[in-house]
């Protein structure tokens, strides 16, 4: 194995898929792509290895290919997860997948220049047009993948989350949010907020964190000043999937189902920033089935 077209290689692809979560972490279209894309450019950086190593049998071409695929997915993954965008989970699922298609991409890349341009294109149209496809059909219910709940964390973690704090929605200038949360007890916390733009209360939320057995469960919902239910039928389990000490991910796994506000919300993570701020973003699939992000950002009141 040639360690100069490793480091080459490696690095080149890393930088495409830091790129890639970077970009992916303000926006929920690219993040859905993170699947295809990462492995895609573990493809390419399989590609880069062999030709830049010239090896000698397609063998040794697919282990360089699948140590770079392997490589520039982990750290690409790595950035994600310390981003607050991927559970722990995926370090090892991701890597693994992507170090296949890396080992197919040295493959690829030992071709001969015309050949290996052509089974690339291959390559990348099969990866690709699943997700297109799904893309265009904005299907009314998505089936939803299992999350399994980070147990390490109690309601005494989210302490810190007690008083009461304003904030501001940044798709949504103007608005001021004034929520409220009141200490755990009998493994239930509860919080309220209400969204407030020109003098108008725009909605009412009522929020719980609960401890199950599978971790913490965090609900939310919606409602006029008067108390009338926007959401007519409820459903929805936001469930705890990553605790670490700056932050927290919960992921609703309730389907997708375009009738159904409550399934709309698909992801939530709170970040820290010190003892008196925190960034809230949540991942929605719309009514019309296209994704989009809300960010949110809370001070507390003294």
């Amino acid at each position: 194995m040639s360690t100069r077209s490793l480091v080459i290689a490696s690095l080149v692809g890393t930088l495409l898929q830091v790129a890639m979560v970077v970009a992916g972490h303000s926006s929920p279209a690219i993040k859905g792509l993170f699947a295809v894309g990462g492995m895609g450019l573990s493809l390419v950086a399989g590609v880069l290895y062999a030709r830049l190593a010239r090896p000698t049998t397609k063998s040794s071409a697919s282990i360089g290919g699948l140590a770079a695929g392997a490589i520039c997915a982990f750290l690409g993954i790595l950035v994600s997860y310390l981003l607050g965008d991927v559970p722990a989970s995926l370090l090892a699922l991701g890597t693994l997948s992507s170090a296949v298609t890396g080992a197919i991409g040295g493959v690829i890349g030992s071709l001969s220049l015309g050949r290996a341009a052509t089974a690339a294109s291959i390559a990348l149209l099969v990866a690709t047009t699943p997700q297109v496809t799904r893309a265009q059909a904005a299907p009314s219910v998505v089936a939803n993948a299992v999350h399994r709940g980070d147990t390490s964390a109690t309601l005494r973690d989210f302490g810190w989350l007690v008083g009461r704090w304003e904030g501001n929605v940044t798709s949504l200038a103007g608005a001021v949010l004034d929520v409220t949360y009141s200490p755990a007890r009998a493994g239930l916390m509860t919080g309220m907020m209400r969204l407030v733009k020109n003098d108008t209360v725009l909605v009412v939320e009522l929020i719980s964190l609960v401890e199950t057995p599978s971790g913490i469960e965090m609900r939310f919902r919606h409602f006029s000043p008067t108390l009338d239910a926007y959401e007519r039928e409820f459903k929805q389990t936001m469930r705890l999937t990553s605790h670490r000490p700056e932050s927290d991910v919960f992921e609703n796994t309730v389907a997708y189902d375009a009738k159904l506000m409550s399934t709309q919300p698909r992801r939530t993570a709170l970040v820290r920033h010190g003892d008196d701020e925190f960034v809230g973003r949540s991942d929605i699939i719309g009514s019309d089935g296209k994704p989009a992000e809300i960010v949110s950002t809370y001070r507390r009141v003294r």
